[in-house]
This record gives C-alpha cells, sequence and structure tokens, in this order.
C-alpha cells in the first residue's frame, strides 16, 4: 500500500508542477496580449477642426478634446456649441459684441461624412437659421489639426 501511495503521490506532484509552469505560461500569454493591445490601440488626441468656411466666417473653428473627437470619429451623432467668435480675434471673444456669433457644430459620422456650422448671433432677431449657416459639408481630412495639449 505504501508502494502505491507514494506512486499516486509522485503523480499528483508531477500534475501539480506541470499545472504550475502552465499557469506561468498563461500569465506570461496575457502580460505579452496586454503589450501588443497597447501598441495596437491608438493614442487619444486631441484636434482643432478648421473648416473652410468662405470670407464671411473666416477663423471659425473649433478645439476638440480627444474623448470628443473620438466619439466623432466613431460615428456618433454630437452637437456642440463653441466658444464663440468675432470677425476679429485679435479683440478678443466678447458676448456684449454687436458681431458676435456662438458657433453651433454638428457631426454627422466621422471623417468623410456631413458636418454642420451654424453662426447665431444673441443680438439679431434670426427668422431663418439657414442664413446662419458658416459651413454645411463633408468633415475632411484637411481640416483637422491634432494638437498636443488642449
Amino acid at each position: 500500500m505504501s508502494a502505491d501511495l507514494k506512486r499516486v503521490e509522485l503523480a499528483l506532484a508531477q500534475i501539480n508542477e506541470t499545472l504550475q509552469r502552465q499557469s506561468e505560461d498563461l500569465r506570461d500569454l496575457r502580460e505579452q496580449i496586454k503589450s501588443l493591445v497597447l501598441v495596437a490601440t491608438p493614442v487619444p488626441v486631441s484636434v482643432v477642426i478648421d473648416p473652410d468656411c468662405g470670407y464671411e466666417w473666416i477663423g471659425v473653428h473649433i478645439q476638440l478634446d480627444a474623448d470628443t473627437w473620438s466619439k466623432i470619429k466613431a460615428g456618433e451623432h454630437i452637437k456642440i456649441r463653441g466658444k464663440g467668435w468675432v470677425p476679429d480675434e485679435d479683440v478678443g471673444i466678447d458676448e456684449e459684441d454687436d458681431l458676435f456669433h456662438w458657433d453651433h457644430w454638428e457631426f454627422n459620422g466621422g471623417i468623410g461624412k456631413p458636418m454642420k456650422v451654424t453662426m447665431i448671433c444673441p443680438h439679431d432677431e434670426v427668422e431663418d437659421l439657414d442664413d446662419g449657416i458658416a459651413y454645411e459639408g463633408l468633415l475632411f481630412r484637411s481640416f483637422i489639426q491634432e494638437v498636443k495639449d488642449l
């Protein structure tokens, strides 16, 4: 009986050793997979979008944080009110300025998909919102600039 017990103990010790080696191998594989995922995952970036709005709306642009930009690129429908706009950026943004306009941005699916920028002056009574459209068309890559820090 003692010999049988020793054989069982030896077999169990070998099984235990094999399981420990396999556990270590699995840990190593998990670490390798994590490393691969990190390398393959793009680093989120912030962007400035500067569409070609034409002469009347020169300088209309918006800065988007990495999270918002990721949602837009993923195809989400996003509406954002910008920081406002005046024709002369050197005078600063002042909501009391008669030339001040709020910039409203609508993204419909990401790069190569429709986007719209509407300008609304809080000092004017607007009868037709289409009168304030600064840009309506596709979001082109040429409009997008990645930035390091926002």
